[in-house]
């Protein structure tokens, strides 16, 4: 059993919470983008050397109701250097309101501890080509690992880890602004963020240790790397059983490093959507009004909590039409009035005459 042992320990060596620290990430868009993109599609052959990389090998099991796979081929690049495409992105993801095909991303190693998978596709929508504006809709998943995987793999002559990587999967609205000559992105700025779904988990015991591991599959052609670090070519393919349960989500991305899960109203509580004014300040996704349109409040907030303020230049203008109004229908009866008494002395000096 000591091989399980291990395997478990590579895995929670993953903290918890890495979902908010890219989320707050500044651009979300690489700003060598350019708003028409080329759609031709990589070509995955002869890329994989020796050990294949078998699409059948991500087909979901039939009691995955919600589930996302990725096959993701490409160098190894710094979280916080420049981005580095993947050679081979070809994902999928399958949820009740539908099914998301991923064909773009990179392979990343987060401070030499994690490894990052990130897979997305997205369209520049609202386009001005005057005014070098747009809305761009963005999907992205992103599966999650130790590093510590790859030796392990290696040590044990395994291709398969037989438990799946952390994953997430979120919808995104973005301004940008773009230079009209070129069409590159020069700005932007997230307006809304929603995830919508994380990996399924499943409760382990080990040792008298009860552990909660996603339920999935990782396989890796790993004989070209050492230990997964930076510059290494990656391989490797992962398969997830997925939820959308928000509770599960709310509990995933306030969960604290001590164990601890903050609850609204609590200092640092995340809600499952963020939304932004356009100059990126944070907002009541239920008092948002912007690009993918405002959300509910949600039934954990309290009722007072719901109500959404109005801006003191909407209440002014409104103010200011009531008083127009008002005031023209106070002319109407003032003027009414006077024409009335005008017309009874008008009426009463004919009688004296």
């Amino acid at each position: 059993m000591r091989k399980f042992n291990f395997m478990l320990v590579v895995f929670f060596v993953v903290f918890m919470g890495f979902g908010q620290l890219y989320a707050d990430d500044e651009d979300v868009i690489d700003t060598d983008t350019d708003v028409e993109t080329d759609d031709t599609e990589t070509d995955d052959t002869d890329v994989l050397g020796e050990c294949a990389l078998d699409s059948d090998w991500l087909q979901p099991e039939e009691s995955w109701e919600s589930w996302g796979y990725l096959k993701a081929v490409g160098e190894i690049a710094d979280y916080d250097g420049a981005y580095v495409e993947a050679t081979l992105i070809d994902g999928k993801i399958k949820l009740s309101t539908g099914t998301t095909a991923l064909d773009t991303g990179s392979v990343m190693s987060y401070q030499g501890e994690i490894l990052l998978a990130d897979a997305s596709t997205y369209e520049f929508t609202d386009v001005d080509q005057t005014a070098g504006t747009a809305v761009v809709d963005y999907w992205d998943a992103m599966w999650q690992v130790s590093v510590e995987l790859i030796p392990v793999l290696k040590e044990e002559g395994q291709y398969a880890s037989g438990f799946g990587g952390m994953v997430f999967f979120r919808h995104t609205y973005i301004d940008v602004e773009f230079d009209t000559s070129s069409g590159q992105v020069t700005d932007q700025q997230v307006r809304k963020n929603c995830y919508l779904a994380i990996s399924a988990t499943e409760e382990l015991e080990e040792d008298g240790e009860t552990y909660d591991v996603p339920v999935g599959d990782m396989y890796g052609c790993l004989d070209d790397n050492v230990d997964g670090s930076v510059g290494e070519d990656l391989k490797m393919m992962f398969k997830n059983n997925m939820t959308e349960d928000e509770a599960a989500l709310l509990e995933y991305f306030n969960t604290q490093t001590d164990g601890s899960v903050l609850e609204y109203g609590e200092a640092g509580f995340q809600h499952v959507c963020q939304c932004y004014d356009e100059a990126g300040t944070e907002v009541p996704c239920w008092g948002y009004d912007g690009p993918g349109g405002a959300e509910e409040c949600p039934d954990y907030v309290p009722e007072e909590d719901c109500v959404v303020e109005v801006a003191d230049e909407v209440t002014d203008e409104v103010t200011d039409e009531v008083a127009d109004e008002v005031a023209d229908e106070v002319a109407d009866e003032v003027a009414d009035e006077v024409a009335d008494e005008m017309t009874d002395e008008a009426v009463a000096d004919d009688s004296d005459a």
